[in-house]
């Protein structure tokens, strides 16, 4: 019974600590214009087999979101992305789902993309390697998004959320947009 007297308060003010702002976690994700540099290469296996490259997309904006089929956050996020993507790509934003996923699941990838209605490119067998490579560490789900000159304009470590999504993207394609 001595636990519950400070259990319920704990409790309590748990519950009440606010998430940080939109503007807060666009800006510890963004990466200002200055200290950008060159995105890694990313070479990976589309689901059809045929080998595709980051560098194939330069002169676009594009998000690399990493995930997993067995990943619980991925799939909670994935939502979010489906409809950034759908209100972005005729602006010409390009999404990548890099799955950490061996070529020996393709049949449980399609049926997630399927039950989700994922329409962009998912690149099969990202690692944690490539994941450091961009500085996001091992941890899934994580996000990048490059600029159109293809460095790394943003860093997202965990669950994206598409408010902050939408923020950054609106934040990029403003730089490219003359007299702003």
């Amino acid at each position: 019974m001595r636990f519950g007297r400070f259990l319920l308060p704990a409790v309590l003010a748990l519950c009440t600590v606010q998430p940080s702002s939109v503007f807060a976690a666009s800006e510890e994700a963004w990466v200002p214009r200055e200290n950008r540099k060159a995105a890694p290469k990313l070479s990976l296996r589309d689901l059809e087999g045929k080998r595709r490259q980051l560098s194939e997309l330069k002169g676009k904006i594009v998000v690399v979101n990493f995930w997993a089929t067995w990943c619980g956050p991925c799939r909670t996020e994935m939502p979010e992305f489906t409809a950034v993507h759908a209100a972005y790509r005729d602006k010409g934003v390009e999404f990548i789902g890099a799955a950490n996923e061996p070529r020996s699941a393709k049949d449980k990838v399609q049926e997630f993309v399927a039950s989700l209605k994922i329409e962009f490119p998912i690149w099969l067998e990202a690692s944690a390697d490539h994941m450091e490579a961009f500085g996001v560490g091992a941890g899934l789900p994580a996000t990048v998004i490059v600029d159109p000159q293809g460095r790394v304009a943003a860093r997202i470590m965990g669950v994206t959320h598409g408010e902050q999504l939408r923020s950054l993207l609106d934040r990029l394609l403003s730089e490219a947009t003359p007299g702003r």
